[in-house]
């Protein structure tokens, strides 16, 4: 009897097991490739909320965009800035008056303000110089424009020429500058901005024609 327990005491001795050293090592390499999955995951993620970003700011642009072409589009008419003073204004403004001749009318100004980077959409009390701001909106933040030096709006005449660069080659400064907007058959359109905000700025350009001017570029100036 005695016999048999030293021999189980003497088995349970021998029973084999890890050393701290091998556990050691195992806990190391455990730790690994859990940091390398972890990695990738984290990469993954990033990946993902950038081209969510990128999706984000080209849907904000185009919508904004779209918005400000069905406008312009619908101008009746499309009218002068009579508050500028140089022809450079009319690349970061354009204003029209929307509704049916003899109805109720509205006047839109579009505006780009440089200094806080957002394109705003401005209700007006009237076309005159000293017209007031009734409501606005602002539509778009972070408009990158203004660091490319890319204007918002250019307007092109019959001819295809482009009459803000023509005024300000002329050296006017209040004069046929109002001709951008009395003689503007189309207005090309760039808008660029990481509104959401994104990794890179979106740009998206549209080209309108007024169509209150077409055909025979009616009431050029």
């Amino acid at each position: 009897m005695l016999t048999r327990v030293r021999r189980r005491c003497g088995d349970r001795t021998d029973e084999a097991g890890f050393t701290i050293v091998e556990v050691t090592i195992a806990s190391a390499m455990l730790l690994v490739v859990l940091a390398m999955f972890f990695d990738t995951l984290i990469s993954l993620t990033r990946s993902e909320d950038r081209s969510q970003r990128l999706v984000s700011n080209e849907q904000n642009v185009r919508f904004e965009l779209d918005q400000l072409a069905r406008d312009v589009r619908a101008a009746n008419p499309m009218v002068p800035l009579r508050y500028a003073t140089t022809a450079a204004a009319y690349h970061t403004q354009i204003e029209i008056v929307l509704g049916p001749t003899g109805g109720t009318q509205q006047v839109i100004r579009w505006l780009y303000d440089p200094t806080n980077e957002q394109l705003v959409r401005q209700v007006m009390t009237s076309t005159a110089s000293n017209a007031t701001v009734v409501s606005q909106s602002f539509v778009l933040k972070r408009v990158r424009n203004v660091e490319n030096a890319v204007p918002v709006f250019t307007y092109f005449g019959q001819q295809n020429e482009d009459l803000v660069a023509q005024s300000i080659a002329n050296g006017d400064t209040g004069g046929i500058i109002h001709d951008a907007a009395n003689c503007a058959v189309r207005v090309h359109m760039v808008i660029t901005s990481d509104s959401n905000p994104g990794p890179v700025p979106f740009t998206e350009t549209q080209d309108v024609e007024v169509r209150n001017r077409l055909p025979g570029n009616v009431g050029c100036g």
